[in-house]
């Protein structure tokens, strides 16, 4: 059977929120006087689109940072924000005394508190420089280890210290940024119900409900339902948690379209990660989101998802639809037909990305698809 696997943000729908609340994230965790509270007049009470715009073009330099993290194959959000938020983390901890850096590089569960503490001894007038991560991407190899070892090096240069464990994938660190995201996104209710966790800002309302389609609904659903009608699978692999993923979906009316076993999200990859950790990060670029989903996500073959990758399918039998270099390395490594859309962050200026790295199909958007495949 031939398959179709989408990814899901700049495919079906718009990042666009999903990037505010990366900007929003990183922005509360500088400023706010709950973390480390370089800013006591921040707006996050009082947000419109126009103080959320404000905050993104600062946070992401209009963008630019965004633009050259997707360029070296990091795809996810919370990695995304969690690098910007460090490199900036970085350069405040500096500003402190050697004993001190030590003492919160061996903290083993960092909290909000320990934030306010280190925000609390350094001066009100320290200016954020929002190019820092820029700076620091044009010496970076692509790739996601590589750009974490970066990271990781860039904390023992600047701190002059060897253990920078809090710097790495998945430390308390990434965890702590994650949730706030989290917050951001689903807002302090929702969040409460899906991370089993006491919100840390109880008044968040979230963005979860102000997707933006990309195409209109009655051309995916048709589009669903030619590709099924010819014999098609139709699967998901996306970045996004289950919930993230079900609710628009679903309010969407384009769930039922789906298998439920072929949906599999980021909060799969976590489970994988925390079964196998030797084969993580196992994010895009990593394909195992995409063979899980082509293989009906059976948990107890998630260490073969991990481990065996190589050109495992067909050319002609699967094809992966995604706007990213993360989706096309994917597709490449294991050997699928990629289908490039135009419809990500970086719009149509993605054409020549994907060019460049061969993609086999680029389409203006997803309703391009009937093209190549119906």
């Amino acid at each position: 059977m031939k398959s179709v696997l989408f990814d899901v943000d700049g495919v079906f729908l718009s990042e666009e929120r999903c990037f505010d609340v990366s900007a929003l994230t990183v922005y509360e965790l500088l400023m706010d006087n709950n973390y480390l509270g370089l800013d006591n007049n921040n707006n996050l009470n009082h947000l419109d689109d126009d103080i959320i715009s404000n905050v993104r073009s600062n946070i992401f330099v209009n963008d630019k940072v965004l633009h050259q993290l997707k360029s070296l194959g990091l795809n996810s959000n919370w990695d995304m924000l969690y690098i910007v938020f460090c490199l900036h983390f970085i350069k405040i901890l500096k500003l402190l005394s050697l004993d001190k850096i030590e003492n919160v590089l061996q903290t083993k569960s960092i909290k909000p508190s320990q934030l306010q503490l280190i925000g609390q001894s350094i001066t009100k007038d320290y200016q954020i420089d929002y190019n820092l991560p820029l700076t620091f991407l044009n010496s970076v190899d692509s790739g996601k280890e590589n750009i974490f070892a970066s990271l990781q090096e860039f904390a023992k240069s600047e701190l002059s210290v060897s253990n920078v464990s809090l710097f790495e994938f998945k430390s308390s660190l990434w965890y702590l940024t994650q949730s706030i995201y989290q917050e951001w996104y689903l807002g302090s209710t929702l969040f409460e119900t899906v991370e089993g966790q006491p919100a840390y800002n109880s008044d968040k309302t979230g963005f979860i409900h102000q997707e933006i389609v990309i195409r209109p609904v009655e051309e995916l659903q048709n589009l669903f339902n030619d590709l099924k009608n010819e014999g098609y699978r139709i699967a998901i692999a996306t970045g996004r948690p289950r919930t993230e993923t079900l609710v628009p979906f679903e309010s969407l009316e384009l769930l039922p379209y789906f298998d439920n076993n072929h949906i599999v999200t980021a909060s799969e990859v976590m489970k994988a990660e925390n079964l196998y950790p030797n084969y993580k990060p196992l994010g895009k670029p990593n394909p195992f989101s995409y063979i899980a989903t082509l293989n009906g996500n059976k948990e107890e073959e998630y260490y073969k998802y991990a481990s065996v990758q190589n050109d495992i399918v067909n050319k002609e039998d699967v094809f992966i639809v995604g706007d990213s270099l993360a989706d096309l390395l994917s597709a490449k490594k294991i050997g699928a037909t990629f289908i490039g859309t135009l419809t990500g962050l970086k719009g149509k200026q993605a054409k020549s990305e994907l060019e460049s790295y061969e993609a086999d199909y680029i389409i203006n958007h997803v309703g391009e698809l009937r093209q190549i495949l119906l």
